[in-house]
């Protein structure tokens, strides 16, 4: 077992201490949020410079709309499937499901339904150490400084680590790498958004946690124990 499967296997056998070690710092340092959120700002021009760069707005404004294309992919291959009575790619009824309701119930619900309208949370270039109107807020306080589309939890970042669904349908001896891949590109995203003041890290942090608990959750309900061919039949 290599180094990364051996990780990835902990994190599965140890969910919550993961989870703690993850989140308790940034609940009880709060500040941890405003040093790296400092690094990003231009005190000078009172900017965010990152918000300026094609690259970033590129991330911004397009990577959402490739995992919803990814998704309907997904949702054609099977519906293609069901038609023709073949499986296409490995998408069989679980596998859709698994797939469409992981992204749908983490990223969708909870995340973008639940938090980002009701929590509050004013992003870090709305607030008064950013020469913005707000106060800060620390994650998990609610407030009354944004109406909708708030910092908690970051939206972005969820839809970004919606890949690691994708990665434990990945076989065996490669699925750590997959996972560990998936991470990386949700992490990416996740800067991107901390660099252009959109989210604070703790933002991120969440909702990797909220993404991928929800889809190890549905993978344990959908597929565990079941293997390739049973896939495919259902």
């Amino acid at each position: 077992m290599t180094m990364v499967n051996a990780l990835w296997a902990s994190m599965r056998r140890n969910p919550w201490r993961w989870t703690a070690a993850m989140l308790v710092p940034l609940i009880l340092f709060p500040a941890i949020d405003l040093g790296i959120t400092a690094q990003f700002y231009d005190p000078v021009q009172k900017i965010f410079p990152a918000r300026m760069s094609p690259m970033y707005e590129w991330v911004r404004r397009v990577m959402p709309y490739f995992m919803f294309a990814g998704a309907g992919y997904v949702l054609v291959l099977w519906l293609a499937g069901e038609v023709m009575g073949q499986v296409f790619l490995g998408i069989g009824r679980r596998v859709a499901l698994f797939l469409l309701s992981s992204l749908a119930l983490g990223p969708g619900l909870i995340v973008n339904v639940l938090l980002k309208d009701s929590w509050g949370r004013p992003r870090p270039s709305t607030i008064r150490e950013f020469d913005g109107p707000n106060y800060f807020v620390p994650p998990l306080v609610f407030s009354d400084q944004c109406d909708n589309n708030c910092s908690f939890s970051s939206g972005h970042g969820a839809l970004g680590f919606w890949p690691v669904a994708i990665a434990l349908l990945v076989p065996a001896p490669w699925r750590g790498w997959a996972v560990a891949a998936s991470l990386v590109f949700g992490g990416l995203v996740g800067f991107v958004r901390i660099a252009q003041g959109g989210h604070f890290f703790s933002d991120v942090v969440f909702s990797a946690v909220i993404v991928i608990g929800t889809t190890l959750w549905l993978h344990r309900r959908l597929l565990d124990g079941k293997d390739v061919a049973s896939r495919k039949n259902n």
